[in-house]
């Protein structure tokens, strides 16, 4: 296992986020430790999608070339019976840490994730933040 992306040992990262959300919800940090300090990351609840990368390179989406990769999360909604609905593949831009030659078509991952809401509801000020990647 490769850990190929890992935002707590970059601190730096929240700056800018921990200034917009001020800036537009105050009083959100009323209740909330600032992101990226040992009390946001003693406080977060990460969200884990462990699955398998089903494809890696460049698609046509909307008349483009996008270089991207795609997960299958193995997870399914509604428990594993016959009635449980799977979870959608989904894709990611290659960028940054996407960029790791560990990724490889049919290798398994980790998705650590964690939803910001400074409006108190998961909304279009709602910001999704990965906070780390394992890939195997």
């Amino acid at each position: 296992m490769e850990v190929i992306f890992e935002l707590k040992k970059a601190p730096e990262w929240a700056n800018e986020i921990n200034d917009e959300i001020k800036s537009s919800f105050s009083s959100y940090f009323e209740t909330t430790p600032l992101l990226g300090s040992d009390a946001w990351w003693d406080a977060i609840n990460e969200d884990v999608i462990n699955g398998k990368i089903t494809h890696l390179g460049n698609i046509v989406e909307e008349g483009e070339l996008v270089d991207i990769v795609s997960t299958q999360p193995f997870e399914d909604f509604n428990g594993d019976g016959a009635h449980s609905i799977g979870q959608p593949e989904f894709s990611v831009i290659r960028e940054d840490f996407w960029l790791n030659e560990a990724e490889k078509p049919k290798a398994l991952v980790q998705i650590k994730s964690v939803t910001i809401c400074p409006s108190g509801e998961l909304d279009e000020h709602s910001i999704y933040i990965e906070t780390e990647v394992i890939v195997n």
